[in-house]
C-alpha cells in the first residue's frame, strides 16, 4: 500500500463527489509529466490524500487501477488540458478537521523526498497534481485526522455507492403512483438531499456530537432508512438528523444510536479507539427527541442499531 498526496484546487468537487481522480496523460506542450504518470502507478487500495483550499481534507481509497478516459466536463478549469487522459475510481471519506500541512513541516521535511514531494522546504505547495508520499508521513496525516489505514479503509468500504443511490432514484422515478414533480422531488432528496435536508434543518440544527451548524458539511441522515421508508416517511423532517459525515458514518451503520431524552448509545461493536481519536464526546446529554421524532428513533433502536434490543427506553 502506498500514499499519495493529490491538489485538487480546480476539480475537488468534481472528483471528490464523483469518486474519481482524473489527470491528461500530456501537458499543454504534448509532453509527459511524472505527476500525471504517477496515475498509472496508482494500485486498489493505495490512499491518496485530498489537498485544496490549502489543507488535506479528504483522503480516498483507490478501487481500481487507472484506465484511459476521455476528459470530464470541469467547465472553465479544464479548458487547457487535452481530451486524453487517465481516470482511476475512488472512493473519498471527509476528514472531521483540516489538516494544513505546514503546520507539520519538520516532519515533512525529516521524511519527504529531496526531489519530486508535494511541498518544498519552505511549506510552499507544488501545483503540480500528483505525489507519491512516505509511509511514514502518511500514517502521520491519518492520525491527526484521527484514523488509521483500517478505519479509513472501513470509512470507504461500507458507503453507499452513488450507483445505488442513483438506482434507488430511478425507482422512484418510475412510480406511477407519483405525480411529475412528486417523483422528482423524491429523486433529488435520494441523491442530492435536497428539499429533505432543509426539512431535517427545521427540527435538527446541528449535528448532535460536534455541534456543527453549517449545513453545507452535513449530512442529513435517515433514523428509519431510505429503503425501509414509505414516500411521505422518506421526505418527513422528523425522520432526520444532520449529522457530520464521521458521525453519519457511525449511525447510519447502527454502530451508536439516541435514546429519546438524547443521550448517545454505544453498539458493542463499536471499537473504543475510533470515538477516541475522533474526538466525540459519548457522554454528552444531548436534546430530548420531539414526539414526532420518536417513532422514527425507535425503529432505529430496534432495526439498525447494532447494540442490541433496548429496554426500558420509551421511559425517559
Amino acid at each position: 500500500m502506498t500514499f499519495w498526496w493529490v491538489n485538487q484546487n480546480q476539480t475537488w468537487r468534481h472528483e471528490i463527489y464523483g469518486g474519481y481522480l482524473w489527470a491528461p496523460k500530456l501537458d499543454a506542450k504534448g509532453r509527459h509529466n511524472r505527476s500525471y504518470d504517477n496515475m498509472t502507478r496508482l494500485q486498489p487500495g493505495d490512499i491518496v490524500f485530498s489537498h485544496f483550499a490549502g489543507a488535506l481534507r479528504y483522503a480516498g481509497v483507490v478501487v481500481e487501477k487507472a484506465i484511459s478516459s476521455r476528459k470530464p466536463d470541469f467547465g472553465f478549469s479544464g479548458q487547457y488540458w487535452s481530451n486524453e487522459g487517465w481516470s482511476v475510481s475512488m472512493r473519498f471519506v471527509e476528514f472531521a478537521i483540516e489538516i494544513k500541512p505546514q503546520n507539520h513541516l519538520d516532519l515533512y521535511n525529516q521524511l519527504a523526498p529531496e526531489r519530486y514531494g508535494p511541498m518544498n522546504d519552505q511549506g510552499r505547495v507544488n501545483q503540480q497534481y500528483l505525489f507519491e508520499i512516505p509511509t511514514l508521513l502518511g500514517d502521520h496525516y491519518l492520525n491527526v485526522a484521527g484514523f488509521n489505514e483500517e478505519l479509513i479503509k472501513d470509512a470507504v468500504r461500507y458507503d453507499p455507492s452513488i450507483e445505488n443511490l442513483i438506482q434507488e432514484a430511478e425507482q422512484v422515478l418510475s412510480d406511477p403512483a407519483l405525480t411529475t414533480t412528486e417523483r422528482h422531488v423524491l429523486a433529488r432528496a435520494r441523491v442530492g438531499q435536497g428539499i429533505y435536508k432543509e426539512q431535517v434543518r427545521r427540527f435538527e440544527p446541528s449535528c448532535r456530537l460536534t455541534g456543527l451548524a453549517e449545513p453545507n458539511y452535513l449530512i442529513a441522515s435517515h433514523m428509519k432508512p431510505w429503503r425501509e421508508s414509505n414516500n411521505s416517511e422518506r421526505l418527513d423532517g422528523h425522520n432526520g438528523l444532520l449529522l457530520s459525515p464521521h458521525v453519519d458514518h457511525l449511525f447510519d451503520r447502527g454502530l451508536i444510536t439516541f435514546t429519546n431524552a438524547g443521550r448517545v448509545v454505544a453498539s458493542i461493536q463499536l471499537k473504543t479507539v475510533v470515538p477516541q481519536l475522533w474526538n466525540l464526546d459519548l457522554s454528552t446529554e444531548g436534546r430530548r427527541f420531539s414526539r414526532k421524532q420518536i417513532p422514527y428513533l425507535e425503529y432505529h433502536r430496534d432495526e439498525v442499531f447494532q447494540g442490541g434490543k433496548l429496554l426500558h427506553i420509551d421511559q425517559e
